[in-house]
């Protein structure tokens, strides 16, 4: 078979193809592969626990305040993944169409609770341990509209499997009493 004198000699590979028009090696010469095993890696990561603390549950909860026209709303929250501790929050707000209303006293208790057999748990900041496996902090304000609550929980145990956070909330005001709790 005869060569037409105008043809381009076929390039070896992509990289000496690409070499030929620009004078470089292009970013994909070492191939897919590389790419592909970086993708697959930093998934994995993700998936087994490497963004651990990325991932939460929350719950929230509200009830009205008797002649104020005020909610008080209870907010409790945890991290769902963790390999060794995991943070919570809880609070108790006192909303009026949406914004902070102030009451005389406002409360909020994050009830911290290991779940799984044998388990055990530890709460900083400093907790009252109600059981081998819950933990009680409570806060109070005055005057103000929020009360809330954050900490790492510590669990352990033969088969500690998650925690759950519990937000119990009260506010006071003008002779108005309210409770509002939530659970993740």
């Amino acid at each position: 078979m005869a060569k037409r004198p105008d043809a381009r000699p076929r390039a070896q590979c992509k990289w000496a193809r690409d070499v030929g028009r620009r004078g470089r090696p292009p970013v994909y010469s070492k191939g897919s592969k590389v790419r592909k095993f970086t993708a697959l890696a930093a998934g994995a990561l993700l998936l087994l626990g490497g963004a651990g603390q990325a991932h939460a549950i929350s719950d929230s909860a509200k009830k009205s305040i008797p002649g104020t026209g005020a909610v008080l709303q209870a907010n409790a929250w945890n991290c769902n993944f963790y390999s060794d501790k995991c943070s919570f929050a809880t609070s108790s707000k006192a909303l009026k169409s949406g914004k902070g209303y102030k009451v005389s006293t406002i409360r909020n208790t994050a009830t911290v609770t290991a779940n799984g057999w044998g388990a055990t748990i530890s709460v900083s900041p400093s907790a009252t341990q109600t059981s081998k496996e819950t933990a009680k902090i409570t806060w109070t304000n005055t005057n103000t509209w929020i009360s809330d609550i954050s900490g790492i929980a510590d669990p352990s145990g033969a088969l500690n499997t998650s925690i759950t956070t519990c937000s119990d909330a009260y506010a006071f005001k003008s002779g108005s009493k309210a409770w509002s709790s939530a659970c993740t």
